[in-house]
């Protein structure tokens, strides 16, 4: 019994020096999640500042981007994202609060209440963004809202 076990100590230390040997990093997911969170805090400052922040919201998103609010409208290009965010920042001011974070590959998918300047009725409004990841860039992204939500919480109240 006594050899049995000498003979396979060499066999369970191997693990444990291959492990070792390995470099441990920060997690891949570290980078997309801060991308997301980034983008977040940055796109609130811009609706609150008028865009003063404009070039740094930019910077998220690789020169090709597709916008795509559903049932809304959809932009193609850094340029024609730019205006938009210029012109819903003339009309409005938003806080979003991110509640989760989901990522597969290069999808980042962030649950989230938002609240902005047209709301009439208190509440927070319940939506979805889907960021496409490529090169540490945005290639793509998609807002996903309800819209009965959204009407609700427009609504004068009567």
């Amino acid at each position: 019994m006594k050899y049995f076990l000498f003979s396979l100590f060499p066999f369970l230390a191997l693990p444990v020096v291959t492990l070792a040997q390995d470099e441990i990093g920060p997690a891949s997911s570290s980078a997309m999640y801060e991308l997301a969170l980034g983008y977040n805090d940055v796109l609130d400052t811009c609706t609150r500042t008028g865009c003063a922040n404009i070039d740094e919201l930019m910077d998220f998103f690789a020169d090709d981007a597709v916008r795509t609010f559903v049932g809304r409208a959809t932009q193609v290009g850094k340029e024609a994202i730019r205006q938009s965010y210029i012109q819903r920042a003339q009309r409005l001011q938003q806080v979003v609060e991110v509640k989760g974070i989901e990522i597969w590959g290069d999808l980042v998918v962030c649950r989230m209440e938002r609240r902005d300047t047209n709301h009439t009725r208190e509440g927070m409004e319940h939506h979805v963004r889907v960021l496409l990841v490529k090169g540490g860039k945005i290639k793509q992204l998609i807002v996903i809202v309800d819209p009965e939500e959204d009407e609700s919480l427009r609504a004068r109240e009567g």
